[in-house]
């Protein structure tokens, strides 16, 4: 039974790898030139996650029971903070959309019940990498061309406003940080702990810096700050202050060059300032958007939450920056619960500098953007990059 519950889990895994690459494509592919097959992905992430939920309950053991009963906790609450926004409050949301946002919290913890036993062998651990790092490849390859070949369904934002980037078929961009930043930190961890090719993790670092996002590239610098720590000695030091005294002269020859390329985030920041553009104006929603909605809250939407993500207008309160929408969505009870189990059961325990600075970079990500947590398109990266970069080597 279990070498069965092995095989099937980790087939599951190998075809959702590929598949959630595919429809991602896809998605990105209809919503560019055929809008009414643009949401095709949803379709293929309800069968994945039905096949979860399916899997955990033929293998139903006393881990997934208790998950279970988590959810349930999570699904009553729901509906009860839900219900009292709508019927007591008198904000009028669609508790269908309400519930398809709740879904998308849950989708990794079903994905990662259904898959949890495979992922500890460390047989298949090192398989689903290795597939991983070869989509990214991929996808980085389409990039190039996208560059070389103007090709505007490879852009970072085909159908928004003009901005360098280039991320291949990856459709929304909050989602490409994280796929990127995952990919980052794996290609990472080899060249550190396996001594792999230097061509091979500069040109992942190469790849990263094309996307043109703010995350990505605070992702590179967070990292090469972090490198630099773990590296350092008298003699690298000496090289590294001398090359920071060629960086400003650097900056001022290329001036030109790097206001075209990041033109976009150039003109807001000298319109609106360093902390509108660094948060792309989600600052501005505090007051417009998060107040309101607390003025309207009652006790038990403080306890167990009660956010608008459904109805833009009545008082709309999503932010885009997770830990935020966590509380709204949760509310302060629910959220801590929520963030604990995440914690506990995708993050797991933390016991190297490398996995720790790797967390911090994803939870610096969450508080100053979204998605992640709600990230359905990377649930199944997560689930695989975060236990390999847990391993605990010699650091």
């Amino acid at each position: 039974m279990i070498k069965q519950e092995n095989k099937i889990t980790l087939q599951l895994l190998t075809f959702g790898l590929v598949l959630n690459y595919i429809f991602d494509g896809v998605n990105k592919l209809s919503t560019l030139y055929y809008p009414a097959f643009s949401r095709t992905a949803i379709f293929y992430r309800i069968i994945f996650e039905l096949l979860s939920i399916l899997l955990i309950l033929i293998f139903l053991n006393k881990t997934r029971l208790q998950f279970f009963l988590y959810f349930i906790y999570f699904l009553v609450s729901f509906f009860i903070g839900n219900f009292h926004l709508k019927y007591f409050i008198g904000i009028d949301i669609g508790i269908p959309a309400q519930f398809i946002y709740f879904n998308k919290y849950f989708f990794i913890f079903f994905i990662f019940y259904a898959t949890y036993k495979t992922l500890k062998i460390k047989e298949n651990q090192l398989y689903l990498i290795q597939l991983f790092k070869k989509i990214f490849l991929f996808n980085g390859v389409l990039a190039i061309l996208g560059i070389l070949l103007k090709i505007r369904l490879f852009d970072s934002t085909p159908k928004g406003t003009p901005r360098f980037g280039y991320d291949g078929l990856i459709l929304a961009q909050n989602e490409a940080s994280i796929f990127y930043l995952l990919a980052l930190f794996v290609f990472y961890y080899d060249w550190k702990q396996k001594r792999t090719s230097n061509k091979i993790f500069f040109l992942v670092v190469f790849l990263s810096f094309l996307t043109g996002m703010k995350a990505v590239i605070v992702g590179i610098l967070l990292l090469g700050v972090y490198h630099l720590f773990i590296t350092v000695n008298i003699k690298k030091l000496k090289y590294i202050l001398l090359g920071s005294f060629f960086i400003p002269f650097l900056l001022i020859k290329y001036v030109a060059k790097i206001k075209v390329m990041f033109g976009y985030y150039y003109y807001f920041l000298m319109k609106q300032g360093f902390i509108y553009t660094f948060l792309g104006g989600r600052n501005t929603f505090i007051e417009s958007r998060i107040i309101p909605l607390l003025n309207k809250w009652g006790f038990i939407n403080y306890l167990i939450g009660g956010q608008n993500v459904s109805n833009t207008n009545d008082y709309l309160s999503l932010i885009e920056m997770d830990f935020v929408d966590l509380v709204l969505f949760f509310g302060i009870l629910n959220a801590i619960v929520f963030f604990y189990l995440y914690k506990k059961i995708i993050i797991g325990e933390i016991k190297t500098k490398y996995y720790l600075f790797v967390i911090s970079v994803f939870m610096l990500l969450a508080f100053f953007s979204g998605h992640f947590f709600t990230s359905s398109i990377n649930s199944i990266y997560i689930i695989i990059v975060f236990p390999y970069l847990r391993q605990v080597n010699h650091e």
